[in-house]
């Protein structure tokens, strides 16, 4: 969608909470993998008890933390990172020419007779698609398929960003190749894991 609007604005706060969550423990996650923390069920009850680790996890500030890194990137790139597409990344340029086509359950003929034309541009279909989405976004179907959309897609930008910097930090201080790679592939998957479900 190209706009934002008061309505996404709100589901994003609601999801800063979730957020925060995923970012504390990719943190947690990497500091345990470079202090050779053992992974085994006692380790992680000990864990579960640190005092640390539940102020971390469970900070007052967290949220707003994250929704303050969600906004470094705009949602232009954040589509692009999702879908990658570097050009028309979101579902809506292509939600007539492709979605609408393929779907069975949609009577083109009646969707002609309810919007007028088909539009076949990318940005003419985009256009049209959230000038739909805006009539029926208090539905609460849509409502909260578009909250569980920003939360995945937030997530993934966001695991990208901290793959980077992760990879960035462990290469200059001198981190063994070994550990970077556990943790530069903790992080793929997770990234390859929220992308793709940010598009279902």
């Amino acid at each position: 969608m190209a706009k934002k609007t008061a309505g996404s604005k709100s589901l994003k706060s609601g999801n800063g909470k979730a957020i925060w969550l995923l970012v504390s423990a990719d943190i947690v996650a990497i500091v345990l993998v470079l202090t050779g923390f053992a992974f085994t069920r006692g380790a992680f009850a000990d864990l579960a008890q640190s005092t640390i680790i539940r102020q971390l996890l469970f900070a007052p500030v967290g949220p707003l933390i994250a929704l303050f890194l969600n906004e470094l990137l705009p949602s232009g790139i954040k589509a692009s990172i999702v879908f990658w597409r570097f050009r028309d990344a979101l579902p809506g340029h292509r939600a007539f020419s492709d979605y609408a086509e393929a779907d069975p359950r949609i009577d083109m003929a009646g969707l002609k007779m309810k919007i007028g034309e088909i539009p076949e541009s990318p940005r003419d279909q985009n256009t049209c698609w959230y000038r739909l989405y805006q009539k029926h976004q208090s539905n609460v179907i849509i409502s909260d398929s578009h909250k569980r959309f920003l939360l995945f897609r937030d997530s993934s930008t966001l695991t990208l960003l901290i793959f980077v910097i992760a990879g960035v930090a462990t290469a200059l201080s001198g981190i063994p190749l070994g550990l970077q790679a556990v943790i530069a592939g903790g992080l793929a998957m997770q990234f390859l894991w929220l992308s793709v479900s940010a598009r279902n």
